[in-house]
């Protein structure tokens, strides 16, 4: 499960990267800026539906203290 979630944070961040590269690189003049924020929303929405899916199935537990 932590590989899973770990690769969700890695494209997350690498979505955000190419977006950033992209508004700099096109100054604004295309819509690549917005399809690579529009996959990070995507993204993130997806793992915040495995954290919830795998918790129901008690994939993963949450943590309660010290």
């Amino acid at each position: 499960m932590k590989i899973v979630v770990l690769g969700f944070l890695l494209l997350i961040l690498v979505s955000l990267g190419t977006a950033l590269y992209t508004l700099i690189k096109d100054r604004g003049q295309s819509n690549r800026t917005v399809r690579a924020l529009t996959l990070r929303i995507s993204l993130s929405i997806g793992l915040i539906v495995v954290l919830i899916i795998s918790y129901k199935a008690g994939l993963i537990t949450p943590n309660r203290g010290f």
